[in-house]
């Protein structure tokens, strides 16, 4: 739960030359609160939500699962045979143990690439499944900008948020949303709604954070479907028109961040750069002298999305006790943040985190 942001300074020497054609490389990484080490290894998975199903929107979040993605487990191999068999045995994994509560939404075209995630919120169960919610949010979404690929982010999320209302698949549920759109030549929109949250960083610092939305501590803005018979005046009803809502332009060796709270509670903002600094020394290491640049940026995102999971999961496992002065632990954001408001909270809070990261380059041979 942040509280701070610098606005992205727009302004550049004027120039007739077109501005360059721009590739993002993504790099995902995702882990449920519901899996080791949280649990033992042998337990079963969480609800997987609409995975496995027929339905449209059960193939489109097996798809979104079939993706490459990490799940913060971060171990050397010896060669390439062990390797191989750490990557399948990673995809496998990240498969059975999935994102929990959290999904994510992936739309890739020519001209633009939009990413988005959104965290449901764990309240409504055990009456109903809590992950149903955001991935039918992460599928209305990603529906509208595949039939309307120019469409801003915020436009995508009402339609979104109508299509959740009327799909008789959800019957309710609650989730935050975090998505960001990103042209060819660099111009990006963004919203945000709640406590998932964007980083821009440009030149190894932080030039951009969304802010958190809160109503109370602990309670994020969220949109939401609720029955007839459980509607009170009490009742939190926060729409897409509540988000916050962004316009910047990207530049060659930005690398833009999606994630969600898991992250942000867990593990403090001005980490994140120091992470970054450390995937760009490891890829500069002879063992990695043969990777083109090409490889090299797409490892950036790759690894980079599996750091910061892996890192926020480190800090879930704190307990508050930790000698931070050595510079191997820290006070985790979330128990910070609960001390401001009088609340008895130590060390790292155990949640789903998901993260998405794209880093930008000029596109070669443009």
């Amino acid at each position: 739960m942040r509280a701070t942001r610098v606005v992205l300074n727009l302004a550049h020497p004027v120039s007739t030359r077109a501005p360059p054609a721009l590739v993002y490389n993504l790099g995902i990484s995702y882990a449920a609160k519901h899996s080791p080490p949280f649990v033992p290894p042998n337990a079963h998975p969480a609800s997987g939500g609409f995975a496995g199903q027929p339905s449209k929107l059960g193939k489109w979040v097996d798809t979104m699962k079939a993706l490459p993605a990490g799940r913060g487990e971060l171990e050397p191999t010896k060669d390439e045979r062990e390797a191989g068999k750490r990557e399948l045995d990673l995809q496998i994994a990240v498969n059975k143990w999935g994102a929990g509560e959290d999904f994510f939404a992936v739309v890739s075209t020519d001209t633009f690439t939009h990413i988005a995630a959104s965290d449901g919120v764990g309240g409504w169960a055990p009456q109903f499944d809590p992950s149903l919610y955001s991935q039918a949010l992460m599928f209305h979404y990603a529906q509208a900008l595949t039939a309307s690929p120019s469409m801003a982010p915020w436009e995508a999320l009402n339609r979104a948020y109508a299509a959740v209302e009327a799909d008789d698949n959800v019957k309710a549920g609650s989730a935050t949303a975090v998505g960001v759109s990103m042209g060819e030549t660099g111009k990006g929109q963004a919203i945000n709604l709640g406590d998932s949250g964007l980083t821009i960083l440009r030149g190894g610092k932080a030039v951009f954070e969304t802010l958190t939305q809160t109503h109370f501590f602990n309670c994020p803005y969220q949109l939401s479907k609720t029955p007839l018979t459980m509607r009170s005046p009490d009742l939190i009803t926060d729409t897409p028109a509540q988000a916050d809502k962004f316009e910047f332009d990207l530049e060659p060796g930005d690398v833009v961040l999606l994630y969600t709270d898991g992250l942000s509670d867990n593990l403090p903002a001005q980490r994140i750069p120091l992470l970054n600094a450390a995937v760009l020394q490891t890829l500069e290491l002879e063992a990695n002298a043969d990777l083109s640049v090409e490889d090299k940026r797409a490892a950036h995102a790759r690894l980079l999305a599996d750091v910061l999971v892996a890192a926020s999961r480190y800090g879930m496992c704190f307990t508050g006790e930790e000698d931070v002065s050595k510079g191997g632990a820290w006070k985790t954001p979330f128990e910070i943040e609960a001390k401001s408001h009088r609340r008895d909270f130590k060390g790292g809070k155990i949640d789903d985190v998901t993260v998405l990261a794209v880093t930008v380059a000029e596109r070669l041979g443009a």
